[in-house]
């Protein structure tokens, strides 16, 4: 009687297989960590720089400086995240002392430095001067 030792070559593969199968997931999971922690991050970042524009905007209208209020102002003034660009700023004046301001701005994800429908988003920020 003989025993043979070793594995068939059917449990081979199917041991290979497994491990295949394990590693493509783990790759996967990888690359999801990736691209979820890289939304987080340009979130956080887009965030913060409207908050700058919003702050920046307030201090132009605050000393009266509307007419320094446009994009390539507001594009030296602020540093914007890695394809996050500012398409334009409008400005409308409503009485004597208050301020409607339109950001329009778009996530490049194309990289083709246009601002496509899905890619364009707008904010609308209220101020107002204090009278005098």
């Amino acid at each position: 009687m003989s025993l043979n030792k070793g594995f068939s070559l059917l449990e081979v593969s199917i041991v290979i297989f497994i491990t295949g199968m394990t590693i493509t997931a783990l790759l996967q999971m990888f690359d999801w960590s990736h691209d979820r922690y890289r939304e987080i991050n340009l979130g956080w970042q887009e965030r913060s720089s409207l908050a700058e524009i919003r702050i920046w905007l307030r201090d132009r209208i605050l000393f009266d400086e509307t007419a320094n209020i446009d994009v390539k102002e507001l594009k030296k003034a602020v540093k914007m995240p890695e394809g996050l660009l500012i398409q334009d700023v409008k400005l409308s004046q409503y009485g004597d002392y208050t301020y409607l301001v339109k950001l329009i701005f778009f996530e490049d994800r194309n990289r083709n430095g246009k601002a496509d429908k899905s890619e364009q988003s707008d904010r609308i920020f209220c101020f107002r001067r204090r009278s005098a």
